[in-house]
């Protein structure tokens, strides 16, 4: 037998999940994943197909696919450097009055004009520079968006109706997603996740040096920055702050 037909069975020693059977809500979700990744595909493909990386969130996400997190369409090259090059590692916080435009550009997931979005609808939102970023409620589900104009922005699912993620500790923070996008000096990546209502803060400290602050609101917390570290394993330390101190923690580590 040709010995290259057993590179899947020596690769399988590296697997961190080979041991672990996947839940029935990570199934779930990951089934999701696959079909809204499909109807990306035949709905909404960006002008031009950016370089995508997902960073599997632990050991469940490696047996499981990528924990309810698909790209509908990415950042257009120009919108990309744009914000970039006017980030902030302070966020601004927004209402979802002040970001109602984006809000529903986000929810139409950039297809068909506006929707019939709500400032309710929107859970969390920051300014960074020219860029805003969106975590908010569409029907049932939540959503992310990164928005740098009327019309260039990026989306992904975050959680589905079917589901209902696990609630992170009081004083900790989950990790629901965690990727990058694009290439060269445009190349950007974010983090999401659930926050206990314990938590007053969430900082990032990349491990070249760049230090900045999350958003928290509403039992969520997210941030985007420019850089690759997103869809790398582990090559960052997300700190968080309570009224009794601080825990830092490698993505990895995180539930």
């Amino acid at each position: 037998m040709d010995e290259r037909m057993n590179d899947l069975q020596n690769l399988a020693v590296l697997d961190p999940a080979r041991d672990r059977e996947p839940t029935a809500m990570e199934w779930t979700r990951s089934q999701a994943f696959v079909e809204r990744v499909m109807a990306a595909e035949v709905t909404a493909r960006p002008a031009h197909q950016v370089r995508r990386r997902w960073m599997l969130a632990g050991a469940a996400a490696v047996a499981a696919g990528v924990v309810g997190a698909v790209a509908v369409p990415a950042l257009f090259p120009g919108a990309a450097q744009e914000a970039v090059a006017s980030w902030t590692a302070a966020p601004t916080s927004r209402t979802g009055e002040q970001v109602l435009p984006q809000a529903r550009q986000c929810a139409g997931n950039g297809v068909g004009g506006t929707t019939t979005a709500t400032p309710d609808d929107v859970v969390l939102a920051e300014q960074r520079g020219k860029a805003t970023l969106l975590v908010m409620r569409k029907g049932g589900s939540v959503i992310e968006c990164l928005s740098t104009g009327a019309d260039q922005f990026a989306a992904m699912g975050l959680t589905d109706a079917t589901t209902k993620p696990p609630a992170p500790a009081h004083d900790g923070v989950t990790l629901e997603t965690m990727s990058s996008f694009g290439e060269g000096r445009s190349m950007w990546s974010n983090i999401i996740g659930f926050a206990g209502p314990g938590v007053t803060a969430v900082e990032i400290r990349t491990d070249g040096g760049r230090v900045f602050q999350a958003s928290v609101k509403a039992g969520w917390w997210a941030a985007w920055w420019p850089g690759a570290e997103g869809g790398e394993v582990d090559t960052l330390t997300v700190t968080v702050h309570t009224a009794a101190g601080t825990t830092s923690h490698r993505p990895s580590e995180l539930p």
